[in-house]
């Protein structure tokens, strides 16, 4: 292992021109230059203990890397995007006061069960009727009222809305 640590080196720089191609197509949010070229790194470690035969081969180095770190780079944009759909996100006029928890990849978790607790005190004071309103709402549906309904529930979301 001494000796694959010494060369790691001269693969990485091997394969860092796939990383910059591949950093052209894919947005992952909060990555910088220094974070694309460190889960490269560790893509190339994970791949080169697993397969070292490629250490010799650097057409196939290429595309097992090339390979490998594209699914890496969708497994991390799936996460943040399961991420978003937990919030219930809801349209932009609605949450104009929450833009703040919107624009990062999610929200702190501080912040998010405080939002889990307000809508369940929604919920819970809601008949049958505005629950339903309160569904086209979080769907980002349109329906006569709305702006009324959402007048109604603001005192019990008014930390978040």
């Amino acid at each position: 292992k001494g000796e694959f640590m010494e060369h790691f080196e001269k693969y990485f720089n091997k394969v860092k021109p796939i990383i910059f191609k591949l950093r052209r197509y894919y947005f992952i949010k909060l990555w910088d230059y220094d974070d694309w070229l460190q889960e490269g790194r560790l893509v190339l470690y994970r791949l080169l203990e697993e397969h070292p035969n490629l250490k010799d081969e650097d057409l196939k180095l290429y595309i097992y890397f090339k390979t490998k770190f594209s699914n890496h780079l969708k497994d991390e944009i799936r996460h943040q995007e399961s991420i978003k759909r937990k919030f219930n996100r809801m349209p932009y006029e609605e949450i104009s006061e929450l833009g703040h928890c919107i624009s990062a990849p999610f929200m702190e978790q501080a912040d998010y069960l405080g939002y889990q607790e307000a809508m369940n005190r929604v919920i819970e004071n809601l008949g049958p009727e505005a629950k339903e309103k309160l569904g086209k709402v979080m769907r980002g549906e349109r329906f006569e009222g709305k702006k009324s309904f959402l007048g109604d529930i603001k005192p019990y979301v008014s930390d978040f809305w």
